[in-house]
């Protein structure tokens, strides 16, 4: 079952204003994290890799908004290099 993360336990002010894009994270083991109100999606996923990878061991799929846009089987890049990923506009 996915886990949308609150408030309270995001480390950037700008991830409680509204607008961004909604990114869900989807780990290897099947943990799933959404978050919110995220600005900068690339820069995101890059500063929550490292942290998250360590806990619920690695990244295999990120969707934003609803949209798969990133899949460690055939994706080539790390996400956060993702052409996909790099030319989401800010919200």
């Amino acid at each position: 079952m996915p886990v949308k993360v609150k408030d309270e336990y995001r480390t950037n002010p700008l991830s409680v204003e509204p607008g961004g894009h909604e990114v869900t994270v989807i780990h290897e083991g099947g943990k799933t994290f959404i978050y919110d109100k995220v600005k900068r999606p690339g820069a995101y996923i890059k500063g929550i890799s490292s942290v998250t990878q360590t806990k619920n061991g690695p990244i295999i799929k990120i969707n934003i908004d609803g949209e798969e846009v990133w899949n460690v089987r055939h994706d080539e890049t790390e996400p956060w290099d993702s052409p996909a990923i790099k030319n989401l506009g800010k919200k």
